[in-house]
């Protein structure tokens, strides 16, 4: 019961773990390129801290977590009350193990019903991540044709903290080491945003951290 209390969206480095996205079209100076196949780069896990929708059905689904934790609250607060009549009666009589039943039944109960609502919380989490995913993947997509660009890599901006093995280890696995005027991040970005109201500052993701600044 307690696993679905730890429910986290967890799927972001699976999502943006997909290194390159290409798309195979006529090369052409671009970007600042004299010649060869143009080239450009996204911050990937920056659009997806700063895509308005996206934060906004993550957020519905976190609010959605946090009704369940006051129903798995109402569910403890049930088996202890049905654990107490257990001192009302004596070990071996027919009430003490009517009660002990019912303990055992509702514990199966409440935890089929945490699998059940730990399952849809992290559907409900990879269905978002994938269906922006593909947004992204189409504005880019569209964006390289226009423009001739032939291949876009995957790009962060995000400086590796010295104090952190983690943060080290993923700088030192970045696909793109250098880039000049070669970052779409924000074209991208404006365009899935585009008619999209922004979220009140008051109703901000708590745990997503501020725009990562760009080089």
């Amino acid at each position: 019961m307690q696993g679905v209390l730890n429910v986290k969206t967890s799927l972001c480095s699976a999502a943006l773990a997909a290194a390159v996205l290409a798309c195979g079209f006529a090369a052409s100076p671009a970007f600042g390129q004299t010649g060869g196949t143009a080239v450009a780069v996204i911050d990937v896990p920056y659009i997806f801290k700063n895509h308005v929708r996206f934060q906004q059905q993550i957020e519905d689904i976190k609010k959605d977590i946090d009704a369940y934790k006051d129903i798995v609250t109402q569910q403890q607060t049930q088996l202890r009350t049905e654990s107490e009549k257990l001192n009302q009666f004596k070990a071996g009589t027919r009430e003490y193990k009517d009660v002990e039943e019912n303990i055992a039944r509702l514990r199966v109960e409440f935890q089929l019903d945490s699998n059940k609502r730990q399952k849809d919380f992290m559907e409900r989490e990879a269905k978002v991540y994938f269906n922006v995913y593909r947004e992204v993947e189409a504005a880019v997509a569209d964006f390289s044709a226009r423009n001739r660009i032939g291949l876009v890599l995957r790009y962060s901006a995000e400086d590796m903290d010295p104090t952190k093995r983690d943060s080290i280890m993923q700088g030192i696995n970045r696909i793109v080491i250098y880039q000049n005027r070669l970052n779409i991040t924000d074209i991208i970005l404006d365009t899935l945003n585009r008619g999209t109201p922004a979220a009140a500052p008051s109703t901000a993701t708590p745990g997503v951290a501020p725009p990562i600044p760009r080089r």
